[in-house]
């Protein structure tokens, strides 16, 4: 059977909106990550650097501009963590290894952080790839038995409120010894998802991948 012809590269018009759209998205991840979602339309388009009347040609309000900005970083922050785990077969050591690599993540580069923080607990909700991929990894877990046979639903919610506030605390600057303190959490969350705590203690004290694969998008902090 003959292989589908590829998709035509974008001409000059469309790589031109690709940039404007993404210089949207942008200057709302900046916005976000200064706490200011209430900006004008025209503080927007003067971050994006193009013209006021551009907006309404990519969004309808800002509202949907600010959520778009936060499942492009969910997408992004979901592929960094397939990543950082892909050769692990145990859902119990991949959980160990995302959590406390999110952790020193935070500290290195609380920038990236800051939108999601801005959008709460709502980022648990959003059906979109990170979401998704936290769900199969708990699903993964139950069916092989390293987790407890409880509601998926129930189990991200307690892991991810847990991470939530984690990375908040340690964007606040007041958590003394942050990694230290991400890995007894990531401990503590192994235990509740239904590992005995030798086990939990042995998976968050393994050695963990080099500092430079923190940072999944060097060449656009904000995408």
């Amino acid at each position: 059977m003959p292989e589908p012809p590829c998709a035509p590269p974008p001409n000059g018009q469309a790589r031109r909106r690709q940039r404007t759209h993404q210089a949207f998205l942008d200057a709302a991840a900046q916005l976000m990550a200064e706490g200011r979602t209430s900006a004008s339309i025209e503080e927007i388009t003067r971050r994006a650097g193009v013209g006021f009347g551009t907006f309404y040609n990519h969004f309808d309000t800002k509202e949907q501009l600010f959520e778009e900005a936060v499942l492009g970083l969910l997408d992004s922050y979901a592929t960094w963590l397939r990543n950082v785990t892909s050769e692990l077969q145990d859902p119990a050591e991949s959980f160990a290894r995302s959590f406390r690599l999110t952790g020193r993540l935070a500290v290195r580069r609380a920038d990236l952080f800051a939108p999601i923080l801005n959008a709460g607990t709502e980022v648990m909700f959003m059906e979109r790839g990170l979401r998704q991929a936290a769900l199969a990894d708990i699903r993964a877990g139950i069916a092989t038995g390293r987790f407890i046979d409880e509601d998926p639903e129930i189990l991200l919610v307690a892991v991810g409120g847990a991470l939530l506030g984690l990375v908040r605390l340690i964007s606040s600057g007041t958590l003394p010894g942050p990694d230290r303190a991400t890995d007894a959490l990531a401990t503590r969350l192994l235990c509740l998802l239904g590992l005995d705590a030798a086990d939990a203690h042995a998976l968050t004290a393994r050695p963990l991948p080099p500092t430079p694969d923190l940072h999944w998008n060097d060449d656009n902090p904000h995408s």
